[in-house]
């Protein structure tokens, strides 16, 4: 397997994060919010139910 660049994009303020698996994680920042879901839909549905925050496209 070669390496992958991960793909993102921002929900509300947050970055979501394809893994391999494939896996989807949510990140407040820095810090990675819950464990990685299945599917980017379930990953959007969560980043909309918190808090709105300003997206930094760090």
């Amino acid at each position: 397997m070669g390496w992958k660049t991960p793909k993102f994009e921002y929900v509300n303020g947050y970055k979501i994060v394809e893994l391999d698996g494939p896996a989807f994680q949510v990140y407040d920042g820095d810090r990675q919010v819950l464990e990685p879901f299945p599917y980017p839909g379930e990953a959007a549905a969560y980043a909309n139910t918190l808090p709105k925050r300003e997206a930094r496209r760090n």
